[in-house]
């Protein structure tokens, strides 16, 4: 196959100004002499947009209300169409911010490649207290690079990998604006993502920052782990490093949602959900982004009853989910999680960007990985061990013998002849646990509702969606429809990517 080249702009010029230190040419940037100054820099290695709106507006988790307000990016998701949006919450607003995470990252290793002062063991030793941020880098540069290859490639299959036309991978500062770069194939990519995060992850220190949860520290780079080994269903691997994680007690990790969160007013819920203190919080970034915001409770395709009922108020134990959603008039819905703050463009300005600290990584999907390892290793009793982990913090009033997960109740829930989904990864034929499978999946997608998970997991178990339109015939997405692959962004195209096929 034939691959055609991309020539990157790392940092979209709307996003310039969010951006302190990408904002002057290389030569007038304060110079990187300490180990402060690289951590400071690596803040910035972390996307600063977000995929949660598109992602769930592309999944089974928005419906058409009928009405509401017409959200660009919401509307061209909703109908797996072209994005015209290159804003904030768009395609093209995440894949640059990937980007420019990307040369924060390379930025750091370059310097940091003067530090190094000898080898021991295979690994590297440096000078003063600088291994900790190599660590950092690699891991976060395999993050974003992970991020671009699950929403604009062709999800991970070993049989069709190696075929499979991948994204950039980019691994050196850019001395000028453009620059040529060979996609490559998933396969290619996924090795490079691995050999970045398995040589980053010895290093990893928290004590090296103020605040370890800004930063990959050692849970958030686990987490990434275990995230990264469940797209390529190397299930041993993903129980390894789940468990480094979770420890002896995963609940003592969870937010407390049937529990301290009920005593909480509506915006004291909000601000704890992305606080650094929250232990589910294993790694937090702020981004440009309005999601959350009660506006988008008035996009057209959200959240609507139906799916609220379904989802929220028929939890196979009995009971509802705690986490419960905020109505705005008689037709809005919208699940409040985390809050978003407002930054002026300058002191005296009208107009400027809407900020959060998105939670990158968090406990809760790390159990729901390993339960999921589990299951596909036929380990039965401990999947049903990490479901009922979850159940105990998010059915409203549970109790320990009524809400139980048992192989019987879940059997009777989630057998193949009562689901509607039909899980079919590459790695079908050797599900034997298929009904608890069902249940994490299920659970899994209550638990990250408005997140934007849902999209990928859609993706890796080739689930069809249908859309409905009020007053028109449904739409429909396939099993492997090749819009699944979130087209190249015109700017990229137009210098010289060739676009994903339709």
């Amino acid at each position: 196959m034939k691959f055609k080249y991309l020539y990157l702009m790392i940092a979209a010029i709307n996003l310039m100004a969010c951006d302190n230190y990408l904002d002057t040419t290389p030569d007038d940037r304060t110079s990187l002499d300490s180990p402060e100054k690289v951590s400071e820099l690596l803040v910035n290695a972390y996307p600063d947009n977000s995929y949660g709106m598109f992602c769930f507006s592309m999944s089974d988790n928005a419906e058409d209300k009928g009405s509401g307000t017409i959200l660009q990016s919401n509307a061209d998701a909703y109908s797996w169409d072209k994005f015209t949006d290159v804003a904030q919450d768009s395609p093209t607003g995440y894949w640059d911010a990937c980007y420019k995470a990307i040369s924060h990252s390379n930025e750091a290793l370059d310097f940091l490649k003067s530090k190094v002062t000898g080898e021991e063991d295979g690994k590297k030793i440096f000078e003063s207290f600088y291994a900790p941020y190599y660590g950092e880098a690699l891991v976060a540069r395999a993050y974003a690079h992970f991020m671009l290859v699950n929403l604009w490639s062709k999800t991970y299959d070993p049989k069709t990998a190696g075929s499979d036309i991948g994204i950039p991978y980019v691994t050196t500062p850019e001395k000028t604006v453009l620059v040529n770069y060979d996609r490559g194939t998933v396969a290619g990519v996924y090795a490079q993502i691995e050999k970045d995060l398995l040589e980053g992850l010895p290093y990893i220190k928290d004590n090296a920052y103020e605040v370890p949860k800004y930063h990959l520290n050692f849970d958030a780079a686990n987490a990434f782990a275990s995230r990264f080994y469940l797209m390529k269903g190397e299930w041993p691997n993903v129980i390894k490093y789940s468990n480094l994680v979770l420890g002896s007690d995963p609940t003592t990790k969870f937010r407390d949602l049937n529990g301290a969160y009920t005593k909480l007013g509506l915006n004291e819920q909000e601000a704890q959900y992305n606080k650094a203190e929250e232990p589910s919080n294993l790694l937090l970034a702020s981004t440009v982004s309005r999601w959350f915001n009660y506006y988008f409770a008035k996009a057209r395709y959200s959240m609507t009853y139906n799916i609220q009922n379904s989802l929220f108020n028929n939890v196979f134990v009995g009971g509802t989910w705690a986490l419960s959603a905020a109505a705005y008039g008689s037709e809005h819905k919208l699940m409040l999680k985390w809050g978003y703050f407002f930054k002026r463009e300058s002191l005296n300005a009208n107009t400027g960007w809407y900020y959060t600290m998105t939670p990158l990584f968090s406990s809760e999907e790390v159990l729901f990985n390993r339960a999921e390892a589990y299951a596909m290793l036929n380990q039965k009793s401990d999947a049903i061990a990490d479901i009922n982990y979850i159940l105990s913090k998010r059915i409203k009033s549970y109790n320990s013998t009524t809400h139980e997960a048992t192989a019987v109740n879940i059997e009777n829930a989630y057998k193949e002849s009562k689901v509607e989904f039909k899980l079919n990864p590459f790695y079908n034929s050797t599900i034997e646990s298929r009904d608890i499978l069902n249940c994490i999946i299920d659970l899994k997608r209550k638990e990250f509702y408005y997140e934007g998970h849902r999209w990928f997991d859609i993706r890796r178990f080739n689930l069809a969606v249908e859309h409905k339109i009020d007053k028109s015939s449904p739409i429909l997405l396939t099993d492997k429809d090749p819009r699944k692959q979130l087209q190249i962004p015109e700017s990229a195209q137009s210098y010289g990517i060739a676009a994903n096929p339709r």
